[in-house]
């Protein structure tokens, strides 16, 4: 399964954001759309940047608390997820 819940320290093993095609490249293999190693359709990409966008807009409605300047939840998919 792509993501697990692991209670652990990010303090102690930080890991830091990692490339979005690089996520959607694993869970394309994960799910069999792809092979390993196997480049990813930009049709599948489409598809994830869609996704990304869907489950951003739910965060839309949250502030996230430590923002000044009101940046959502949505915001901060956004961010991470359509560096592409």
């Amino acid at each position: 399964m792509l993501y697990i819940y692991v209670d652990e320290d990010e303090d102690k093993d930080p890991v830091g954001p990692r490339h979005a095609l690089e996520l959607f490249k694993e869970a394309a293999v994960e799910v069999g759309l792809i092979r390993p190693g196997d480049p990813l359709d930009q049709n599948v990409v489409d598809f994830a940047k869609l996704v990304v966008e869907m489950c951003a807009s739910i965060g839309d409605n949250y502030v996230q608390p430590e923002s000044a300047h009101g940046v959502t939840v949505g915001d901060r998919i956004r961010g991470e997820l359509q560096a592409l």
